[in-house]
């Protein structure tokens, strides 16, 4: 399967254990401070890529070291980098800070995210692929909403799957951004925190028929430790997660989730098929520190389903 992943990729300044924080001019050691790459769409397109899917990047990257060390990552891994937008303006970065349970908070600054827009999405881009990703979505405000809305319209026009997951709106406006986009949307997957923000609405259900009302043809919410629910038109299901695993933390793993989840459309699998191997994937990726150092190959998490008792569906 070709995708093409588009949003926001920045540089993670990952701190661990940090169970507080004293502002008393001093130094404190920590257990760990590594730099690795982040955001929605680079942690789609490298899982993408791991899970042996051809996968293109389009985004804004700058032209500082941080710039030059995301690209080479991104080439690594396989990923086609010859789309991307660049510019002088400094990187986004995000620094995270990990308690011992796990649990996390980010400081970020908008950088090159903040400046990305349609007039950086070359059409090319575009042919051959068979599903476009947009990551990032809030967090792309010269893009949000209109720009994305025509980048997916394009898309839809070619026979291009489409698909979207978003993250904080660190405006507050939540509402109204993301109207325009709906109706080219094939899959929405957003986790439930974000996706109650946007649609006013609570349970899971409520907030899938809001999308679906809108024009989006599937909803995957993903629940975390709760599972994930799943809505179209045809069929609505919760599916649980898998037990017993040891959580190192929680980065990407929602992204993990859509990779997944994707790569399940793109083998041909029903909705129950397409929500396990999403949740298969996040499961290896809380294991390890870093938003997509967890991930393994299509193979390996298959054979990881396949040891696994079956994942609990509950239809309504």
């Amino acid at each position: 399967m070709r995708v093409l992943c588009v949003g926001e990729m920045l540089t993670d300044i990952i701190v661990r254990t940090v169970d507080s924080v004293d502002f008393l001019n001093d130094t404190k050691q920590v257990e760990e401070i590594e730099v690795r790459s982040g955001g929605d769409a680079n942690n789609n397109a490298i899982d993408l890529a791991v899970l042996g899917n051809d996968v293109t990047y389009l985004g804004r990257i700058s032209t500082d070291p941080l710039g030059d060390y995301l690209v080479s990552n991104a080439e690594r891994y396989g990923i086609d980098m010859r789309f991307i937008a660049r510019s002088d303006t400094t990187q986004t970065k995000s620094l995270i800070l990990i308690n011992a349970k796990g649990d996390r908070t980010f400081l970020q600054t908008p950088g090159t995210s903040a400046e990305f827009c349609l007039e950086d999405c070359r059409a090319e881009a575009l042919e051959g692929q068979d599903i476009l990703q947009i990551g990032g979505a809030f967090h792309l405000p010269s893009f949000d909403g209109d720009g994305a809305a025509k980048l997916l319209c394009m898309a839809k026009e070619r026979g291009i799957l489409t698909s979207m997951d978003i993250t904080t709106d660190r405006s507050g406006r939540w509402k109204g951004i993301l109207d325009p986009c709906y109706p080219y949307l094939d899959y929405f997957l957003p986790s439930i925190e974000q996706a109650s923000k946007v649609s006013g609405k609570e349970r899971p259900e409520e907030i899938a028929a809001y999308f679906l009302d809108r024009g989006v043809k599937n909803v995957a919410v993903k629940l975390g430790k709760d599972g994930s629910y799943f809505r179209n038109h045809e069929t609505a299901f919760f599916a649980g997660c898998y037990d017993n695993l040891k959580v190192a933390e929680t980065t990407g793993a929602g992204d993990a989730f859509c990779a997944g989840f994707l790569t399940g459309v793109g083998e041909g699998m029903d909705p129950e098929g397409c929500m396990t191997l999403g949740t298969a994937c996040s499961a290896f990726v809380i294991q390890e520190v870093g938003a997509t150092a967890g991930i393994r190959d299509l193979e390996t998490v298959k054979q990881f389903i396949a040891s696994r008792p079956p994942l609990r569906m509950e239809y309504c």
